[in-house]
């Protein structure tokens, strides 16, 4: 098991779809996009590691979403034989630190890895970068990375397979997540609302699926509600005669439907529940409140 930590929007997630090869890790611009932490399963001839994306801290912590998601960032790590502190590569912000030092003091080994390395100017950079993250701490791997463009992404698996202990695989090989297939597809279309949205829209807008049913046909149903908290966001995420929901159904039917290599029926609605974000029965029955 290797946990992936790190303050919000490192590229925790893409690094994971990006070892994996698929996407089982929803990704936005925006911070703090993921609530819980997501198992991925790496499987190649030679080890299986299952791979722990977990949630940056996130910073409004009044709300109890925030607070589940924070338990489940300073959890991360629990039962890991290997933790790698995600950063972005051309900085060290004091989060950076932060994180690093919430860490340190575990017996289990921790690794560096350097992500967003294409945004250097020159390849010249990365090793004088390296030796300046060595300051920080004795990393017992510092790697460089591009989650966006894959460079080293296969060679950190690599190392991580030969670093392992060894066992038994606990899933079979073509498994790529234990997370259930209704709370991905769930997750995939809140990604595309936060993608599509912007700034527009609060990052406390979840999704609860009524109905999600695999027919033997192969096709997906699934009736979604997009919850908000005002009735302002309601009409932002709706649009001008619904263009926006449109949009953002569209593209959320094609990314499950890529990801589960299946045809999907998508209708959607969306509701005003003020305080949701504070509701612990709410956030529980969404999938938050525990794995």
């Amino acid at each position: 098991m290797v946990s992936l930590v790190g303050r919000p929007n490192v590229g925790k997630s893409s690094l994971l779809n990006r070892i994996l090869g698929s996407k089982v890790s929803i990704v936005s611009r925006r911070p703090q996009t993921t609530w819980r932490e997501i198992d991925g399963i790496y499987t190649d001839e030679s080890a299986q590691i299952v791979i722990v994306d977990s949630p940056g801290l996130h910073k409004r912590k009044e709300r109890f979403l925030s607070k589940i998601a924070n338990q489940s960032a300073r959890g991360a790590g629990s039962g890991a034989d290997i933790i790698c502190q995600v950063i972005d590569s051309r900085y060290w912000r004091d989060e950076d630190q932060n994180v690093l030092e919430h860490f340190l003091d575990r017996e289990t080994p921790l690794w560096l890895i350097l992500n967003k390395i294409d945004l250097f100017a020159s390849s010249d950079q990365i090793l004088p970068r390296i030796e300046s993250v060595k300051e920080k701490y004795a990393w017992d791997q510092i790697v460089p990375v591009s989650a966006r463009s894959g460079y080293n992404c296969e060679y950190l698996a690599s190392l991580l397979g030969q670093a392992v202990p060894e066992g038994q695989a606990g899933y079979p090989s073509e498994t790529l997540t234990n997370t259930s297939p209704k709370f991905l597809a769930a997750e995939l279309i809140r990604e595309q609302v936060f993608r599509q949205m912007g700034d527009e829209i609060p990052y406390c807008t979840g999704v609860d699926l009524s109905v999600f049913k695999q027919h033997t046909d192969g096709t997906i149903e699934i009736d979604a509600e997009i919850f908000c908290e005002t009735a302002g966001q309601k009409a932002a995420i709706i649009g001008s005669q619904g263009v926006r929901l449109k949009s953002i159904g569209s593209a959320a039917r094609k990314q499950i439907s890529l990801v589960f290599d299946a045809p999907v029926r998508l209708s959607q609605r969306v509701k005003v529940k003020k305080g949701w974000a504070s509701d612990r029965r709410v956030i529980a029955g969404l999938g938050y409140g525990g794995r």
